[in-house]
């Protein structure tokens, strides 16, 4: 039970964590200023025992990493109702916190593997970030082409919410379809280098036992992203 638990958490997680950085029709950045999906999906994948496996966590880690969690989910909370610029500029410093307080619990190597797992659950979707655009090498052209096909993945989503109301199941397979639509138009825009380096990035595929439906298509994303390099 606690790991079916798991598999949806995580789920949800790859799907809306994207989602979540889409900007309001007409606006630029997300509710978050398009910045914290990274962080906040590393300490919710800290929650899952493979991951914890992965990383090899000691059991001390693992009670500082889940006081850390509530912490921030907290936090987190606590945004919701703050008007937008402020939820931005708050976001935008919980994001750098976020990542500096896993620094001081994980070691080099762990918090390097985590990383590189957040990034298979994230997808392309995660070059919208500067950092994460600076080290793959896109180009501001492709960058704008980026945040014009996630900004139609949001609208999308939206419409998938609005349509699915009263069938979660079916608006979470359309949210699923959203996010491989995603990956594939982001795909086309790159080189041969820059998968390359988005490769590098990513790292050795993490496979999630079972699949876990549509999050365990990370580890098969990576391999399909590795093959066509």
């Amino acid at each position: 039970m606690v790991r079916r638990w798991m598999a949806v958490t995580v789920l949800t997680m790859a799907v809306l964590i994207p989602a979540m950085a889409q900007p309001p029709a007409g606006r630029p950045g997300g509710p978050f200023g398009g910045r914290l999906g990274g962080p906040m999906l590393m300490v919710g994948l800290l929650r899952s025992p493979q991951v914890q496996q992965e990383l090899k966590l000691t059991d001390q880690q693992k009670q500082q990493l889940e006081q850390l969690g509530e912490q921030w989910r907290e936090k987190m909370r606590g945004l919701r109702d703050l008007p937008p610029e402020e939820r931005r500029q708050k976001g935008e410093g919980m994001r750098a916190e976020v990542e500096k307080q896993l620094a001081t619990i994980l070691n080099e190597q762990q918090m390097k593997r985590l990383k590189q797992i957040a990034l298979q659950v994230e997808g392309y979707a995660a070059l919208e970030r500067p950092e994460i655009a600076d080290q793959v090498g896109l180009t501001k052209e492709q960058r704008q082409k980026i945040r014009d096909i996630l900004r139609q993945a949001g609208e999308k989503r939206r419409e998938a919410f609005q349509q699915g109301q009263g069938d979660r199941q079916a608006a979470f397979q359309r949210m699923r379809e959203i996010r491989q639509w995603v990956d594939g138009e982001i795909e086309k825009l790159l080189t041969a280098e820059q998968k390359k380096k988005w490769q590098e990035l990513i790292g050795e595929p993490f496979k999630f036992e079972g699949g876990f439906g549509g999050f365990g298509g990370a580890r098969q994303r990576a391999q399909r992203q590795r093959a066509r390099t």
